[in-house]
């Protein structure tokens, strides 16, 4: 028995030795192991190559406050595991720094902290320190967070932003809010900031500025963002502009502008056509028809926008106010208009890790296949979708129950087509001069049916990582797409699934381990007694 005791005691010193030795000699060594189904913690191929690209240093400075609460204790650990990637990857080129503002606070600052006054409204404020000062010039903001401090709820002013430097730019990440994003977010502005020129997007829009003002903000910091005005007397589209979007237009585009567009292409310029059928005020429900005009040249590039709605069973809610005796309440109902696409479709990288997205109020689309252009569907709409001819009853009230619906689905509501186009003014180009009848090189086209999934309130933020993968395979820029869409992979459980597997897989996940644990317990014990009587006898 006591050679066994000495036995034991020599290997667990021995194991605990091990393991104190390899610490010690692994501190100046940065490495890990990823076992996420897309690597999501690993720095992407496109990461990997802009740090390579570096020609001159890259500062990173990470401004976070020390001893912050669940969950953004572990948001300091991931920035600072990402950043010593970065800098691996570009051997050196990208230096980083951390710093807790409150470690940089002078002795003046601290005794600002403790000058408390109020406002007219009786808030407590105070005179901002020189570390705060000098944050606020960079553009890191802090943020108000609620901790547990001597058994209390307190509000304290923590700091959780990045700034990145390059030469004589910089660029600022003001909050960290979201980890999952946060590469994408810091190899953009890398990017952005060490190329030569910053490429220029076109937008031909409906004037509706204020229904994707979070969308513009995001390009606004990628690209050139240019409003282009194709008007009768002036129907030109400027040499330097690397991608069109034709943006939900209500009116009909000049013949002088369509020409325009379709030299644009023509040229090797590549463009987005998000086209409605109906303008719908999703508030009033006033409806106005779409004259935009675009549906014959889109036919001659291949592309038919069909002049039908499409409706589905897998659709988004809408709320509808409802009286209830004395009381106005919110219902949510299925609101068949807005077909919500589970899954986006093919292994593209455009289309990698997105779904429920939401195509309110869309055109099915159709297209021919042929041997000068490819054409790959990105959105469909389910099995359980037809269409509707307006004029129809297109208010969320509508009894469904009264209605005989035969499912005609699925829909193409997304296209991308890529190769040689004919002008659609072919028989028309031949007297203006340098015109094309047919494209000189590869153009690209995307056409999707309806232009309000890109609306802030509709989209979100699954929509925006849709457009802007569109706008990077436009541009020819495809390093970015799948880094993009990193972390949104949904993984739902099948439909179908009867309610026994359902139960089966709920419970198992919720004492599936601790059966395990204690079945490996049951055999531990029964093993060492068996063991112990065996010795004894």
């Amino acid at each position: 028995m006591r050679n066994s005791s000495k036995s034991a005691s020599v290997v667990l010193i021995s194991v605990l030795g091990s393991l104190i030795f390899l610490n010690l000699i692994s501190v100046g060594t940065f490495t890990r192991v990823d076992l996420t189904e897309n690597q999501i913690f690993t720095l992407s191929e496109a990461s990997q190559e802009t740090a390579e690209a570096l020609e001159d240093q890259v500062t990173i400075s990470a401004y976070f406050t020390s001893d912050l609460p669940p969950p953004y204790s572990s948001y300091s650990r991931y920035v600072r595991d990402l950043l010593q990637e970065y800098r691996a990857a570009s051997k050196g080129k990208v230096a980083f720094e951390f710093v807790d503002p409150t470690s940089q606070e002078t002795a003046e600052d601290k005794e600002k902290k403790k000058e408390m006054k109020r406002d007219i409204f009786g808030r407590p404020v105070r005179e901002a320190t020189s570390v705060e000062q000098e944050l606020a010039t960079l553009g890191v903001q802090p943020v108000e967070i609620r901790v547990l401090e001597d058994d209390q709820q307190q509000t304290k002013r923590a700091y959780m932003g990045i700034a990145i430097r390059y030469q004589e730019s910089s660029e600022v990440i003001p909050v960290v809010q979201n980890i999952a994003t946060l590469e994408y977010d810091i190899t953009t502005l890398i990017r952005k900031m060490t190329r030569s020129k910053t490429p220029v997007l076109g937008v031909i829009h409906d004037h509706e500025e204020s229904k994707i003002q979070q969308l513009q903000t995001v390009l606004s910091q990628i690209y050139d963002v240019r409003s282009v005005e194709l008007t009768a007397e002036n129907p030109v589209i400027d040499d330097d502009v690397d991608a069109l979007l034709v943006v939900g237009p209500k009116e009909g585009i000049v013949p002088g502008g369509q020409a325009a567009i379709d030299q644009f292409i023509m040229n090797g310029g590549s463009v987005a056509f998000f086209l409605d059928r109906l303008h719908v005020d999703m508030r009033t429900f006033e409806i106005t028809d779409a004259v935009h005009g675009l549906a014959p040249m889109l036919k001659t590039y291949g592309v038919e926008l069909k002049d039908e709605l499409v409706a589905d069973v897998e659709s988004a809610q809408l709320s509808v106010a409802q009286r209830r005796g004395f009381m106005v309440v919110n219902i949510p109902v299925q609101y068949p208009f807005m077909p919500r696409v589970a899954q986006l479709e093919g292994n593209s990288a455009i289309t990698h890790g997105l779904g429920n997205l939401v195509f309110p109020y869309a055109a099915p689309l159709s297209y021919e296949s042929n041997d000068q252009v490819e054409f790959t569907t990105l959105a469909k709409s389910s099995a359980k979708s037809w269409t509707e001819t307006y004029p129809t009853d297109l208010m969320p009230t509508r009894d469904w129950n009264q209605e005989q619906v035969s499912f005609t689905g699925p829909y193409d509501l997304a296209v991308v087509a890529k190769g040689k186009f004919k002008s659609h003014f072919a028989n028309a180009v031949g007297g203006a001069e340098g015109a094309l009848a047919e494209s000189k090189e590869d153009g690209r086209i995307v056409v999707v049916g309806t232009s309000s999934f890109m609306w802030d309130q509709v989209g979100g933020r699954l929509g925006q990582a849709f457009v802007l993968n569109l706008i990077d395979w436009l541009m020819l820029d495809e390093a970015l797409l799948s880094m993009r869409t990193r972390g949104m992979t949904a993984a739902p459980l099948e439909k179908d699934l009867s309610d026994a597997t359902r139960n089966g897989v709920k419970y198992g996940n919720m004492l599936g381990v601790p059966f395990l644990f204690c079945l490996y317990g049951v055999i531990r014990w029964r093993t060492r007694e068996r063991r112990r009587h065996t010795i004894q006898v």
